[in-house]
């Protein structure tokens, strides 16, 4: 009998750890973006002070417009990916006023 339980026991845990790394893998993994990327998608909705940013910045990141044509799509699936999956985190929601409380 003792076997049994134990058996049914270890099942039990098996089953869900399995579903808890199931939900964990469901999320889709967003493409990482730099800082000097998430403020160029921030800029591309005015394209005078996207081309200001990038002629200011380029000596230091190497980044041209022609660089930034090829990739802008890329960069910008990338960070309304991670935009998503910080507004859907109910971690950030609880731990926000912790933040400000501690200041």
């Amino acid at each position: 009998m003792n076997v049994l339980k134990t058996a049914c026991s270890s099942a039990l845990v098996l089953a869900g750890a399995l579903l808890a790394c199931g939900s964990a893998q469901a999320a889709p993994a967003c493409d990482s973006v730099s800082r000097v990327e998430r403020n160029i998608v921030d800029r591309a909705d005015d394209i005078d002070a996207l081309r200001a940013y990038v002629w200011r910045t380029t000596i230091i990141y190497g980044i041209d417009m022609f660089e930034v044509r090829e990739n802008l799509e890329k960069w910008q699936a990338a960070v309304d990916c991670r935009r998503q999956m910080s507004a859907s985190d109910p971690a950030d929601d609880i731990a926000a006023p912790t933040l400000v409380a501690q200041r």
